[in-house]
Order: structure tokens, then C-alpha cells, then sequence
């Protein structure tokens, strides 16, 4: 059974601090006159977010710049944090290039062909028959989804091992002109970085996979999103997001659960994507469990963002790390992506 391996993380060299920041941060991005200033600040403070890096100096994400100036950033820096994250998983993981079978690569916040696994594979020495899936378009959940398909990949080619790595650097999709709500909270809440992980069925301490789902719910298409102009992405985040996780994600991890015979309080882990503050509370009602059984997405959260398909890695890092649960421990990792969509997984701590 796929085993994730201890993660690691890398993050570019600039460090913003909203506690300390914000009034610049808002009149870089807002200038010193708008109206309601002091209400979007309150946004900010108020996002659960204190510290988010970035590849660029901080006033500088607010800065009109050519599409062109930012997509060369974001294919520099994805190979630079990704060979990073990469090395340090596989030494976590005590694996060397070479045993590595499978790359899946996840981002959505720039375009690069090649894309980052064939850069992986060439600069760190791995197998030149090594398979490759870059996954472009699954947003938050392009973590998760890496995940699951690593559990499926292994069990169809037992003794296989996958890398997993995710990249996403959404200070580059920042339109500096767009004033609008759903903008403003979009730069209070994304960070860049990056994480990577091994996903083997060689014995290592981890969770064991025991078994993923999907779900596209209906009529969502406009929850979240990109859309495109000649100045780059321009994000979309619908409100209904929050209700539209609350009212339906319980009932879906029932259905993941129910073939092995047990039912979501039996749970003792939880490794949520960090969609926001508001995703994260709403989650914590729908499984009726205490803010301290998801501190590994809060941690996250407040320590650099939502880092999108990169977070749900981040914050397994989290409970391996500092929230280490017990062998047989039972636990559940999900995100959410355009689509709309879920990706869960099922759960089981081993140590070895």
C-alpha cells in the first residue's frame, strides 16, 4: 500500500508580514487616497494570514509589468524551488534520483513547455525512462490529485515510487489595475512556494493510502477559476465557496469511508487545504471536530498563505512534523479546485 513520505518545502527570498505591512501593502496596491481603505485592511488582518513569500520584493507585486516579465519569473523560479523541494524530499524519503519511477508535477499560476518535470528529471538525474504528468489546470487541488494518483499508480505497479511536485507563485498573477473585491482578497490571501513529497510502497513511516475520490460538483463552473486577457490571469473566487464546501463535503467522505467500515467521528487526523479562513471554519462544523484536530491547516495558513495546489503538502508536513499521529490512526486529506471540485483521501498512520 502508497505510503506518503515525510515532505519537504522551499520558498523564494522575499517575506511579507501583514501585522506589520499591511498599510504598505494596501497603499502599494489600493494607492494612499482609496475609499474604504481601513475596511479592506480589516481583510487583511482578518484572513489568518500573517507571513507570505514572494519571488519579488513585496511592493513590487503591485506594479504594472508586462505578462511576458512575470511568466519568465515564473519559469526561473519554478525550476529553482522545485529542484530544491525535489533533492530534500527525496533525502527525506531516503531515495535517490534514480528509484524514482513516476513524476507528477502540479501548478496552475504560470505556463512553461517543457514543463518542470522534464527539468526535474534531466537535472537530477533520473531515469531517462522515468513517466511524467504535469497537471496544469486542477488549481488547489492539484496537490491532493497528485496524491491520489500516486496511491493509484503504485497499487496497478507494485514496488514503484512516485515524486510529487508542486509549484504555484501567485504573486505573479496580481493585476495591479483591478480594484475589485474579489482582487483585494486574493492578494491577502495567496503566497508562493513550493513542496514536494514521495509517495512509495517501501516500507517508511507515513500515512498509507487506503483508498481516493473525486467529486465535480454540479453547476460550479464559476466558483473559481482564472480567466485570461493580454495582461495574464485574472483570478475568480466565488462567496459560495465556503457554504458550497460546508453543505456537501461530509456526506462525499461517508461514501469514501463506508467500504472500509467506519464513519468520520472515528477519524483522529485531519490535513485540510487552507483554502482561507472562512473553508477552514466551515470544514471544522461539517465534521463537528475542535480547532486543535486541524492546527496542521492553520499553522499553514498563517505561516505563508494559501500557496494553492502546493498547500495541502505544506500542511501534511505540518502533521508529520508537529502533529505526528499515532500508528493505526485513521486521518483525512482533502482540497478543493475549479470544477468545482474535491479530492479526498483516506488515511492510515504506519511507523516503521
Amino acid at each position: 500500500m502508497a505510503v506518503i513520505c515525510r515532505p519537504a518545502t522551499a520558498f523564494p527570498d522575499y517575506k511579507g508580514s501583514h501585522s506589520k505591512e499591511a498599510d504598505s501593502m494596501l497603499d502599494s496596491l489600493l494607492g494612499p487616497d482609496f475609499p474604504h481603505k481601513s475596511q479592506i485592511k480589516k481583510i487583511f488582518l482578518g484572513s489568518k494570514v500573517e507571513n507570505r513569500y514572494s519571488v519579488r520584493p513585496i511592493p513590487e507585486n503591485f506594479k504594472a509589468t508586462p505578462f511576458k516579465y512575470r511568466n519568465d519569473l515564473y519559469i526561473e523560479w519554478c525550476k529553482k524551488l522545485g529542484m530544491r523541494a525535489a533533492q530534500e524530499a527525496m533525502d527525506n524519503a531516503n531515495m535517490k534520483p534514480t528509484d524514482i519511477d513516476f513524476v507528477i508535477t502540479t501548478s496552475c499560476t504560470g505556463f512553461m513547455i517543457p514543463s518542470l518535470d522534464a527539468y526535474l528529471i534531466n537535472d537530477l538525474g533520473m531515469k531517462r525512462t522515468t513517466k511524467r504528468l504535469p497537471i496544469t489546470e486542477l488549481g488547489c487541488a492539484g496537490g491532493a490529485q497528485g496524491i491520489a494518483r500516486a496511491g493509484d499508480f503504485i497499487a496497478a505497479h507494485p514496488g514503484a515510487t512516485v515524486l510529487i511536485v508542486s509549484v504555484e507563485l501567485p504573486s505573479l498573477t496580481l493585476q495591479s489595475d483591478d480594484f475589485s473585491m474579489t482582487n483585494v482578497v486574493a492578494a491577502s490571501l495567496f503566497g508562493d512556494g513550493c513542496s514536494a513529497v514521495v509517495v512509495t510502497d517501501r516500507p517508511r513511516s507515513g500515512a498509507k493510502i487506503l483508498s481516493s475520490q473525486s467529486y465535480l460538483f454540479p453547476d460550479s463552473y464559476h466558483f473559481m477559476g482564472f480567466d485570461t486577457s493580454e495582461k495574464g490571469f485574472s483570478i475568480v473566487l466565488d462567496r459560495d465557496i465556503p457554504g458550497a464546501v460546508n453543505s456537501k463535503v461530509a456526506p462525499l467522505v461517508e461514501e469514501l469511508m463506508a467500504p472500509h467500515g467506519f464513519k468520520t467521528n472515528q477519524l483522529d487526523f485531519f490535513a485540510f487545504h487552507p483554502g482561507g479562513r472562512k473553508v477552514l471554519e466551515n470544514m471544522e462544523v461539517a465534521f463537528n471536530i475542535p480547532r486543535e484536530k486541524v492546527k496542521c491547516s492553520w499553522d499553514a495558513l498563517w505561516e505563508c498563505g494559501n500557496l494553492s495546489s502546493a498547500s495541502v503538502v505544506v500542511v501534511y508536513k505540518n502533521l508529520f512534523e508537529r502533529y505526528r499521529p499515532k500508528h493505526g490512526e485513521k486521518g483525512l486529506l482533502t482540497a478543493f479546485g475549479p470544477g468545482f471540485s474535491a479530492e479526498m483521501s483516506l488515511l492510515q498512520w504506519q511507523e516503521v
